[in-house]
């Protein structure tokens, strides 16, 4: 938001107490997904038939952690660059909005400032939820935020909560060869993708040793004797006893307003969340609200386009985000790339709904790479073409959903994913092989029964 301010000539000033980049790039995205990558390329060394005596390579975390945390310094050295190059004025404090157009500053240094402002963007992120009766316990009960750099990989593992972070935690550990529990509330890890992608995630965890229980309330989590205990009741109502070496909290996120006082300040709230309208527009005059802090899905992308919009709108523009555009990632065994309506919300609409499918097995590049597990799911309006969804499970597939979010930006129907050829042999082609589906045109896939 704020190189973007700069950009269309405003005086611009960011105000931040901890490390540049926020929670993406600093306790999320980033360092996530070098575990996670580092995590695959371990397991799957591991299990190469290639390599002799590969079953015996050992993992140096140490390294692995060193590894993530230059790829997080080059990264945070680069946001620094790009503020000073833009003309951005940084402040290094705990920001407090006391009115509209006003924000006091406490400085590192203990000092105080006063500064005043036409415009005011709040994107003070979210910080991890943890139930109140869970205490958290150094090494042995963490959030993300913590487990991200403990040096040391635990045998036995269990990570509360199915969601997205909870799933990717559990991914990690697996790859590392660990023990690991999932304990989900919900009758389904994943709960609000689409339910053949969940199921297939849900099939690849437990093939690959994990073990899930749903519906299931944990009641106690307690440190005795060096190891953890998690006391839960199972989808029977039965009490279960778990001891583990370490538990991992992912329950999900919560909006920050460590510098805010709504209430004193009359700026209105959605639930949790700082109510915004379509601009990103509080109800206090020149105060406008972004990222997580405003609800929605918790996504970097999904923030930077809200900056984007927000930015535009200051300077006399008048843009909106297209919710149903942003598309969902996730990094687990398997990557998840989905945007749009899901099935089952598809067909909750009463419009005509039309399938098309098309399996990693059946793909050239998906067999050369040696991963097969996974398929493109495409979910378009039978009468109209219109793509309302679509649904990728496998390798790559955070990357291939940007072909999808393009199409349908672009407002395009579902025949436009299959016109444009696509190079062979790539996992590109598995979007177009579904698209063809759709239409009763596959090619490398058996027709649809009449």
């Amino acid at each position: 938001a704020a190189i973007c301010a700069s950009q269309r000539g405003l005086k611009t000033l960011l105000i931040e107490k901890d490390s540049l980049g926020g929670t993406c790039l600093n306790r999320g995205c980033i360092p996530t997904k070098s575990l996670v990558y580092d995590s695959k390329f371990f397991r799957a060394a591991r299990s190469s038939n290639i390599l002799k005596g590969s079953d015996k390579l050992v993992l140096d975390p140490l390294a692995m952690l060193e590894r993530k945390r230059r790829i997080v310094k080059t990264l945070a050295g680069g946001v620094k660059s790009l503020l000073k190059s833009n003309g951005v004025e940084v402040i290094r404090g705990a920001g407090k909005l006391t009115a509209p157009g006003r924000i006091t500053i406490e400085q590192t240094d203990g000092s105080s400032v006063i500064h005043s402002a036409r415009n005011i963007i709040v994107a003070t992120g979210s910080e991890p939820m943890v139930p109140p009766f869970i205490e958290l316990s150094n090494h042995l009960v963490q959030t993300t935020d913590e487990a991200l750099d403990d040096e040391n990989i635990p045998g036995k593992i269990a990570v509360i909560g199915g969601g997205v972070i909870g799933v990717e935690m559990a991914s990690i550990y697996l790859n590392l060869g660990c023990e690991v529990t999932i304990i989900e509330l919900l009758p389904h890890i994943l709960m609000t993708e689409d339910s053949e992608i969940r199921k297939a995630v849900h099939e690849g965890l437990k093939k690959s040793g994990a073990t899930i229980h749903l519906k299931a309330a944990v009641q106690d989590v307690s440190v005795c004797e060096g190891a953890v205990d998690v006391i839960f009741h199972d989808h029977k109502g039965e009490v279960q006893k778990l001891r583990v070496d370490r538990v991992i909290v992912a329950t999900g996120r919560r909006p920050v307003f460590s510098g805010i006082d709504c209430d004193k300040i009359g700026l209105e709230k959605e639930g949790p969340f700082i109510k915004v309208n379509a601009r990103l527009e509080t109800n206090l005059p020149g105060v406008h609200a972004i990222g997580d802090v405003v609800g929605g899905m918790m996504l970097a992308h999904k923030a930077s386009a809200e900056a984007e919009a927000a930015v535009g709108n200051i300077a006399g523009g008048n843009k909106t985000v297209k919710a149903d555009y942003i598309p969902r990632c996730i990094w687990g065994l398997s990557e998840i790339g989905a945007v749009g309506l899901t099935e089952e919300e598809a067909v909750k609409t009463g419009r005509g709904v039309r399938i098309g499918k098309f399996p990693f097995m059946a793909n050239g590049a998906a067999r050369a790479m040696g991963n097969t597990d996974g398929f493109v799911k495409i979910v378009g309006d039978s009468d109209t073409g219109e793509i309302l969804g679509v649904h990728i499970v496998g390798e790559h597939a955070t990357d291939l959903i940007g072909e999808a979010v393009t199409v349908m930006n672009m407002e395009g129907v579902v025949e436009d994913l299959y016109k444009a050829i696509k190079p062979h042999p790539t996992l590109s082609e598995t979007i177009r092989e579904a698209a063809l589906d759709w239409n009763d045109l596959a090619i490398h896939s058996p027709q649809k029964a009449l």
